[in-house]
């Protein structure tokens, strides 16, 4: 009996020490479950592309074929240094700890946008937005319209660009951003420059491409039929003093010469002359400017009286008797060679 008490109690101790085991196991693994978790210190990483701030970080796609980013440069406090990896695309610090890290991303090209009034893009451009690489030159033919002659250009944020009117390229140079470009082309404002030799009219005159231009012009006495010379293949005309070139299209210079009027003369003769006649004014042959006057005098010996007989049938337009008995024959505008025979009678 005394065997078997032992026992029992034995057994008692050992559950108890049993069950004490468990709650103990129990109450240690509650109190790591509750107990509050040791905070890491991170790193918080903040990502611009060209300065701007971005929610998430700019990636390259892998259907791309061209790289559309490049990593700049990384600014970190709390001194925390790093590299970036730029096949895996990370950025690797040398220490984890809390701190902020920006990191800087640029594009590799930009987009140059083009608007032009009055003239033409390089047709192999299929858009006025045309890509550029960073931090090289753009370069653009940009021809103008007819008549029309380079302006200016202007580009945001003040860029300078620079337009070679040789070839009509627009440059910009080193597109470190994107930029937009307007170029303006104006209708040319020509000038003429008018010559008038033997006559008046000397001027210069201006007028727009395309537009009439005129000027009054006259021959000087004894000038006529004006030969017109003009550069650029310029074609001009005269009527009622009025030069003209009908459409102008570039600066020009035009001369216009009038001809001297040539002498046209023509002849007065006296023929067949009896000694009974005395030719007091004028000579037996007369070269007389054409439309001016011929004339001359006749006086007949004392008993006598005179009678002409033209060529042609001409009389003479005026037979003025003179105080001392002679007689004056005057032509009047003379167009044609006059030859007289003078008749000399007795008087009855």
């Amino acid at each position: 009996m005394k065997n078997k008490g032992l026992i029992g109690l034995l057994f008692v101790l050992f559950a108890l020490s049993t069950i004490a085991s468990v709650i103990g196991y129990k109450e240690h693994k509650k109190a790591e479950i509750n107990k509050p978790e040791e905070k890491k210190e991170q790193i918080t990483y903040e990502y611009y592309l060209e300065e701007q701030l971005q929610s998430t970080m700019p990636t390259n796609s892998v259907e791309d074929s061209e790289i559309s980013y490049s990593f700049s440069r990384y600014q970190c406090d709390n001194n925390v240094t790093g590299s970036f990896d730029t096949e895996k695309w990370v950025f690797i610090p040398n220490v984890e700890k809390e701190s902020t890290c920006k990191l800087y991303f640029v594009k590799n090209q930009y987009e140059v946008t083009l608007s032009v009034t009055n003239g033409i893009i390089d047709g192999e451009l299929l858009s006025n937005v045309v890509p550029v690489v960073r931090e090289s030159d753009g370069q653009f033919k940009i021809t103008p319209n007819e008549g029309y002659e380079y302006k200016d250009v202007i580009c945001s944020n003040d860029k300078e660009a620079l337009y070679d009117l040789s070839t009509n390229t627009l440059t910009i140079h080193s597109v470190m951003e994107d930029v937009a470009c307007m170029v303006t082309f104006d209708i040319k404002e020509l000038r003429l420059d008018l010559t008038v030799k033997n006559g008046k009219g000397t001027t210069t005159e201006k007028a727009n491409y395309g537009e009439t231009i005129t000027a009054v012009v006259q021959a000087n006495d004894g000038y006529e039929k004006p030969k017109i010379d003009c550069t650029n293949d310029q074609k001009a005309t005269i009527e009622n003093n009025t030069f003209k070139i009908e459409k102008i299209t570039n600066n020009t210079k035009c001369t216009v010469t009038y001809a001297k009027i040539p002498i046209v003369t023509y002849l007065l003769k006296l023929q067949n002359v009896p000694e009974t006649v005395t030719i007091t004014s004028g000579n037996k042959e007369q070269s007389i400017v054409a439309g001016k006057d011929g004339k001359f005098t006749l006086k007949p010996a004392e008993g006598y009286e005179i009678s002409l007989s033209c060529s042609d049938s001409v009389k003479p337009s005026k037979e003025e008797p003179e105080e001392d008995g002679s007689i004056t024959y005057t032509f009047l505008s003379m167009s044609k060679n006059v030859t007289c025979s003078v008749t000399a009678t007795e008087k009855p």
